[in-house]
């Protein structure tokens, strides 16, 4: 996982969808079982925003951005549905949004203003990881083993993840939508 350069005095900060069970627990397994070991610290989960650094007297600003963001969206489906690789840009395995990923486009480029305003890496394409900076074979096995998978369900908000420097993420806080 890639970890931006942070001051002192900052804390790496990330926005999630969360995936439910039971398809976490069953993403988690199968990113070990292909031997990316990230998966034991990072849930499966669609990046919203990838971690950030920002300073930790921001917090109450970056919380009442994050509860005005989730107040303009509403739930939507996701549904996720075949696998793919960024390679070779990037050595990653995921599974493909077939439903949702329009909404979560919108929702990454509102969170990722005012306090959370920051450049991306690489542009935004929202997926599920389940391999990273595995080998070619592992990655192949990745992409082949979820050709066929498929999940959906209704998002009801999203978190904010602290992202500590092991790359473990903790969950702050939690977005329900609101508008209606």
């Amino acid at each position: 996982m890639f970890l931006p350069q942070r001051k002192p005095g900052h804390d790496w900060l990330g926005v999630v969808v969360a995936i439910p069970e039971p398809w976490v627990t069953h993403l988690t397994d199968l990113r070990l079982s292909l031997g990316d070991m990230q998966g034991s610290r990072v849930p499966a989960h669609i990046t919203i925003m990838p971690p950030t650094p920002v300073p930790a007297s921001a917090r109450a600003d970056v919380i009442a951005h994050l509860s005005s963001i989730a107040q303009g969206h509403r739930p939507f489906r996701i549904r996720l549905r075949g696998s793919g690789t960024f390679r070779p840009v990037s050595q990653v395995a995921f599974l493909r949004l077939a439903e949702g990923a329009a909404e979560c486009a919108a929702l990454a480029d509102d969170v990722r203003s005012g306090p959370l305003d920051a450049d991306l890496r690489f542009p935004y394409h929202p997926h599920v990881t389940i391999a990273q900076d595995v080998d070619d074979p592992a990655i192949d096995l990745a992409v082949d083993v979820a050709a066929d998978f498929e999940a959906s369900w209704v998002v009801p908000g999203f978190r904010l993840d602290r992202v500590d420097e092991n790359g473990m993420y903790s969950s702050m806080a939690l977005f329900d939508f609101d508008a209606g």
